[in-house]
């Protein structure tokens, strides 16, 4: 699907959330080379990056260039991270997220060295992701539990007031 809308990299990730925030454990899938990952994993922005940012303030697909995946501060390591991302052919990125029928949210991204797609594009990359995730999520199992766990600080408030 990617190849075919012109991107040479893919990601699917759970969206972070409070008590998941590293990319390793919300990636689910990609083809990113390996170091490419570790060294992220390690920078631990994901959960802050620009990309994520702004799928927060829209239900539209959003398309970035250079540092997608970069925090928003203006430092010497998010410049070092772009510049990484940018040698392994990272450049623009086209994401958007996306829920199941269990309301669980996903995002989508798209990289390379492509402009942003033409509006049709991205409608048939945007639907045919939305049939592959359908078809993802109902062969997957129903996990038991709550839909939403507790947040790293609600979790440390929890334990503070209740743990003499």
């Amino acid at each position: 699907m990617a190849k075919l809308a012109g991107f040479d990299f893919y990601l699917l990730s759970a969206f972070p959330r409070g008590d998941r925030t590293a990319f390793t454990e919300n990636r689910l899938i990609s083809n990113w080379p390996q170091s490419l990952v570790g060294f992220y994993e390690a920078a631990d922005l994901f959960y802050c990056s620009r990309l994520v940012t702004a799928m927060k303030r829209t239900i539209v697909p959003v398309f970035c260039k250079e540092g997608s995946f970069a925090g928003s501060a203006a430092n010497q390591e998010n410049r070092r991270l772009s510049t990484l991302f940018q040698m392994h052919g990272l450049k623009n990125t086209f994401a958007f997220a996306l829920h199941d029928a269990d309301l669980k949210q996903y995002i989508f991204a798209f990289s390379g060295g492509c402009p942003m797609p033409t509006q049709e594009q991205a409608m048939a990359l945007l639907y045919g992701c939305m049939e592959l995730l359908d078809k993802v999520s109902h062969s997957g199992s129903v996990e038991d539990g709550p839909l939403e766990t507790l947040t790293r600080r609600e979790i440390e408030c929890l334990r503070r007031w209740l743990i003499p």
